[in-house]
């Protein structure tokens, strides 16, 4: 009887640790940009005063000057406008403001991880890493897949060593059993043996004779 080898189990990783959530509101970084190019176009619109937009405009300033004005404020206000979405568009499509937000969660990880390690005792400042050689870079980069991927065939290991040592014991047992058959053979084919030893010569004629009365009455029926 041929053993059965059982189904693997299936061995499923577990799911990595998903990233920290990114606040979509403006953190420092972000804030600080949108503020500097608020800054940027109130300057323009200040350098665009009256005084220098009537100098283009001569004759229209010194006959409607009341018109001129508006047609100003009409013009700032709608240059800011546009200056202000366009930047809005930029952040939005380029994805600034949750990158930025990311910027400021691993800076504020980093003081973290570092003023704990001088809690613990390592008062040296870290290894820029920058200064650090390309393959230990890529190593630490991959040293968490690479952690991850040996627990997994160390997993995968156990599982496959007790399937074999389950197989295993169930060849053992088979053979034993086939063992057992083969020498109770053995034993009738001794018993055969001694029993035909043991018939005398014209026992042995007779049997013979009833042999082959017992074949011909075969041939003859068949």
């Amino acid at each position: 009887m041929a053993a059965e080898i059982p189904n693997a189990p299936l061995d499923r990783s577990p799911s990595p640790a998903s990233a920290p959530p990114v606040a979509s509101a403006p953190g420092p970084r972000a804030a600080a940009l949108q503020k500097l190019y608020n800054d940027a176009i109130n300057h323009v619109l200040k350098t665009c005063s009256y005084d220098n937009f009537a100098k283009c405009f001569p004759t229209p300033s010194r006959e409607v000057p009341q018109s001129m004005r508006q047609l100003h404020e009409q013009f700032n206000e709608k240059l800011g406008n546009q200056l202000r979405s366009n930047f809005e568009d930029v952040l939005r499509d380029r994805n600034v403001v949750p990158s930025l937000n990311e910027l400021d969660r691993l800076v504020e990880e980093a003081k973290r991880r570092k003023a704990r390690a001088q809690e613990e005792g390592f008062e040296s400042s870290p290894m820029p890493p920058h200064t650090l050689p390309a393959a230990q870079l890529y190593l630490a980069h991959l040293s968490p897949s690479l952690a991850q991927a040996s627990q997994d065939i160390q997993q995968q290991q156990e599982v496959t060593q007790a399937e074999n040592s389950e197989l295993l014991a169930r060849v053992l047992q088979q053979r034993s059993e086939i063992a057992t058959l083969v020498q109770g053979l053995e034993n009738v084919v001794a018993d055969l043996d001694a029993s035909v030893a043991a018939l005398k010569p014209e026992e042995l004629d007779a049997l013979r004779e009833e042999g082959r009365d017992v074949d011909e009455e075969m041939r003859m029926v068949t």
